[in-house]
């Protein structure tokens, strides 16, 4: 297995496990009658979990094209 796949392979493992982990979050949290406040500057990091997310996603096409076309 090549470095590029097994990078791909992780791409997709680590966002299907982001979605997975947060909706279970917020089915949790409006299951009991809460809410969720979701503040991206509460530790002062300045919205770099934004910039990571949007690299993420735009990333995530990718890799899940070199996965399918590598398998070939």
């Amino acid at each position: 297995m090549s470095l590029r796949r097994l990078t791909a392979i992780v791409v997709v493992v680590v966002l299907i496990g982001l979605g997975v982990f947060f909706a279970f979050l917020l089915g949790a949290i409006a299951s009991t009658g809460g809410t969720a406040r979701i503040d991206v500057t509460h530790f002062g990091e300045r919205w770099i979990e934004y910039l990571v997310m949007v690299a993420l996603t735009a990333t995530t096409p990718y890799a899940l094209y070199y996965l399918t076309e590598s398998s070939e």
